[in-house]
């Protein structure tokens, strides 16, 4: 069976193969994509070397065409750059190459096969045929199930056939001399500011021909012409400095001949950017007097009032004495948001105080631009004070507190060493005076004061007296009466 299938797929190109051509051609390795993405078919890769042979087409050894592609390091199977083309012309002497793909191969539940060919002209690298089909058992089928394909081995033929109907009736090598190819082109920077060098190299590949090179040049913009100098042979390089004007300008390379031919090779675009970035710092915290307060957590978020690609970044933040308590930089985006949890860079808390917040961003022409915004940084509790004063018959205790911070909450409570409270008073606001009955002369037991305090930022603090009337009638045998105070942070 299988032999009755190469017999026939042999007849099939005699007769359609045109009259007999002295051209050659190489046949790549057939990527096999449904091997993986560095699949090869083999058997198909000779099929196809047999197949040009019936077309009339000197096929070049396979060793030859393994050992030019290890030799250049060509990786990629089904597709060929166009230097690599042109060096197939000179070292394996190859008219064309033809390159395959095949998409889809699969033999159940039903046998079906997907391919795409391509022959390349070497002299110019141009593309002269191309096609893609695929077909599988269902496609084939009869009513009494005659000759009809049963796996990927006899689809092949019938695929081939669908293919090949459209091969061209006559292929032949390009008239004239191809002049030269460009290999290798950079352009860099690709953005830049005006005044800015900008450098172009590139590496030309010559063809076979009589036609000598006789100018490179490099269009810059719609009519700014520089003549390329030729550094090593064929190596071909020019500077020049950006323009005042902001905007995207196109690069070309123009290659004039002796015979007075031209070759225009688009090589890239360059941006010319005057501005820096435009962006700002929302910081996350209670505002204190116009500045922003935290306590442990602060969230510094960018903000970007015209957004635009960034080459490199640096955030840090700094006391007024310009010591760095954090600090970190990178290439790229920017991350959409920094968070500094008020420690120095050995892990310490930092001190409570004002510092800066500077965030450096550059574009891809270098443009900088620098965000900056204060804020105080207040993680200790706060500091409450406790006064007490007689009034007639009663006991007035003022509660307040020596930071500049808001308070958010506090609480206050009286309450006789044996645990009867007398009093319990709490608010927003201080200073504050609450007043307490005064206790008789004859009440032995000793008043006690509890007070707790929050600010807004979220510190708390317990401040404990154990005699409040020391306050209002200090005893000498009592003096430290301040030994008495009991503080307990609270986080």
């Amino acid at each position: 069976m299988k032999n009755f299938f190469i017999i026939s797929v042999m007849l099939l190109f005699m007769q359609m193969a045109p009259h007999a051509q002295a051209l050659s051609v190489a046949v790549l390795p057939v990527e096999d994509l449904s091997q993986g993405r560095n699949g090869v078919n083999f058997p198909l890769t000779d099929f196809l070397q047999q197949s040009m042979t019936e077309r009339g087409l000197e096929v070049i050894p396979s060793d030859r065409v393994i050992t030019f592609m290890a030799r250049n390091r060509i990786r990629w199977l089904g597709f060929l750059s166009t230097s690599h083309i042109c060096q197939a012309k000179q070292d394996l002497g190859a008219d064309f190459v033809l390159l395959g793909t095949v998409s889809q191969r699969q033999d159940l539940p039903l046998a079906a096969l997907g391919m795409v060919l391509s022959l390349v002209r070497t002299s110019d690298a141009r593309t002269i045929w191309t096609d893609v089909g695929g077909v599988s058992k269902a496609d084939v089928s009869n009513f009494l199930a005659i000759d009809e394909p049963e796996n990927i081995d006899e689809i092949l033929p019938v695929l081939t056939r669908q293919i090949m109907n459209s091969w061209p009736s006559v292929i032949e090598e390009a008239e004239g001399s191809p002049g030269m190819f460009v290999e290798t082109s950079r352009l860099e920077p690709m953005h830049a500011k005006p005044g800015d060098e900008v450098r172009c190299n590139v590496r030309l590949r010559p063809a076979i021909g009589n036609d000598k090179l006789s100018q490179v040049l490099l269009m810059v913009g719609d009519d700014n012409y520089l003549e390329m100098r030729e550094n090593q042979a064929n190596m071909y390089s020019v500077s020049w400095f950006a323009p005042d004007r902001d905007g995207s300008l196109p690069v070309s390379l123009v290659l004039k001949y002796g015979s007075g031919g031209m070759k225009v090779f688009f090589v890239g675009n360059y941006q010319v950017d005057n501005s820096a970035p435009k962006l700002s710092l929302k910081i996350v915290g209670a505002k204190v007097n116009n500045i922003t307060a935290f306590n442990a957590r602060l969230p510094v978020i960018p903000v970007w009032q015209d957004p635009e690609p960034v080459s490199r970044w640096s955030f840090s933040i700094q006391n007024l004495n310009g010591e760095i308590m954090a600090g970190v930089e990178g290439t790229g985006a920017i991350p959409p948001r920094f968070v500094w949890k008020g420690q120095r860079p050995d892990g310490r808390k930092a001190e409570d105080g004002m510092y800066e917040i500077i965030l450096k961003v550059w574009d891809r022409a270098d443009n900088p631009t620098v965000a900056t915004q204060k804020v105080f940084l207040k993680g200790n509790p706060p500091t409450p004070v406790i006064n007490a004063e007689t009034d007639m018959d009663s006991l007035v205790v003022r509660l307040d507190c020596e930071d500049e911070i808001p308070v958010d909450f506090w609480t206050l409570e009286i309450l006789y060493s044996d645990g009867e409270v007398l009093m319990q008073s709490q608010g927003n606001e201080l200073p504050a005076d609450i007043s307490v009955p005064y206790p008789s002369s004859g009440e032995a037991r000793k008043l006690e004061c509890s007070a707790s305090v929050k600010d807004v930022l979220g510190n708390k603090v317990r401040k404990k007296i154990s005699d409040l009337m020391q306050l209002v009638v200090p005893h000498e045998e009592e003096s430290g009466a301040a030994k008495q105070d009991e503080w307990v942070p609270e986080f």
